[in-house]
C-alpha cells in the first residue's frame, strides 16, 4: 500500500517539474562534433520553436487528459499565429484521451529519424496500457516542413515490442524524458524514465528505458533497460529509490548535412549485447 500512497506525489511532481533534457534538438551529421546546441526547429526554417506541456488540460470533458501547445519561431520571435495544440484526440496521434493520462507531463526533442526536422517525444505517465492503470506511455510526433504532425506518429509503452520490462500498475513510464545521440550514429535517441518500476520484488526502485533512433525513427529494437541493479551501475535497487524520476542529456549535435552513421550509412544499424 505504501506504493499507492507515493504515486500521487510523483505524478504531480512529474507534471510540475520540467523534464531534464526537454527541447534538445538532434540534427546530427557523421562528422567532427560541433558545439552542442539545444534546439527545437520542428519545421526546419532556422527559427527555434517552443513546445509547452499542459498535462492537466481537460480534453472536452475528459479531466487531466493533457495536451501540448507548440509555438513557432520567426524573425520576429515566437507567435501564437500558426501555433498548434496536440492531444491524444488529435488526428493521427495514437491512443485516446483518458482521464489523468497527463499527456505533456514530460517533453524531449530530437531528430529521431535524421531528416533534418526536429521531432517531439511527449510523456503521458498516467496512460493506462490495457487495464493496467498508470503504466505510462510516450508519443512521438515527427517534424516536417509544415511543423509537427500526428501523421506517422508513434506510441511506445513497456509492452511495445523490443522495449525492456513489461507495463505494470503505476510504473509511470514517460515521467521524464531526455534526448541525446547516445551511440553517436547521427540519429537522436530517447531515454525514458519509469521511476516507480519494480525491480524484481523491490517496489518503486525505478528504471530507465533507452530507445534508439534510425532512418525509420525510434524503435523498440535494440532498446536497453537500466536499473541500479544493472551490471556496472553504482548503488543498488532499493524500495522507493525512484531511479529515473529525472533525466539529463546534452542533446545531439547540430550540423547542416544529413545524418549518417560513422561508417557513412544512414541505416542507424547498431549492435549491442
Amino acid at each position: 500500500m505504501r506504493r499507492l500512497a507515493a504515486v500521487p506525489v510523483l505524478v504531480l511532481s512529474a507534471a510540475i517539474w520540467p523534464a531534464s533534457g526537454a527541447l534538445a534538438h538532434g540534427s546530427t551529421a557523421g562528422q567532427d562534433p560541433a558545439p552542442t546546441s539545444l534546439r527545437a526547429d520542428f519545421n526546419n526554417d532556422g527559427s527555434e520553436d517552443l513546445a509547452v506541456g499542459v498535462p492537466f488540460e481537460s480534453v472536452g470533458s475528459i479531466e487531466s487528459a493533457g495536451a501540448v501547445n507548440v509555438l513557432y519561431g520567426s524573425a520576429a520571435g515566437l507567435s501564437g499565429a500558426g501555433s498548434q495544440l496536440f492531444s491524444q484526440e488529435t488526428a493521427g496521434v495514437p491512443g485516446a484521451a483518458e482521464a489523468f493520462d497527463q499527456f505533456g507531463a514530460a517533453l524531449a526533442a530530437g531528430d529521431f529519424n535524421g531528416d533534418g526536422f526536429t521531432d517531439l517525444a511527449v510523456g503521458a505517465p498516467g496512460e493506462s496500457v490495457g487495464a493496467i492503470e498508470f503504466a505510462g506511455a510516450v508519443t512521438v510526433l515527427y517534424g516536417s516542413a509544415g511543423g509537427l504532425s500526428g501523421a506517422n506518429s508513434q506510441l511506445f509503452t513497456q509492452n511495445t515490442a523490443g522495449v525492456g520490462s513489461v507495463a505494470e500498475l503505476f510504473d509511470l513510464f514517460g515521467s521524464a524524458l531526455a534526448a541525446g545521440d547516445f551511440d553517436n550514429d547521427g540519429f537522436a535517441d530517447l531515454a525514458v524514465g519509469a521511476p516507480t518500476e519494480s525491480v524484481g520484488a523491490i517496489e518503486g526502485a525505478g528504471a530507465v528505458n533507452v530507445l534508439y533512433g534510425s532512418a525509420g525513427g525510434l524503435s523498440g529494437a535494440g532498446s536497453q533497460l537500466f536499473t541500479q541493479d544493472t551490471p556496472g551501475v553504482p548503488g543498488g535497487a532499493e524500495e522507493f529509490d525512484f531511479f529515473g524520476s529525472a533525466l539529463a542529456a546534452s542533446g545531439p549535435q547540430d550540423a547542416t548535412a544529413s545524418p549518417t552513421s560513422p561508417t557513412g550509412s544512414a541505416s542507424g544499424a547498431r549492435t549491442r549485447d
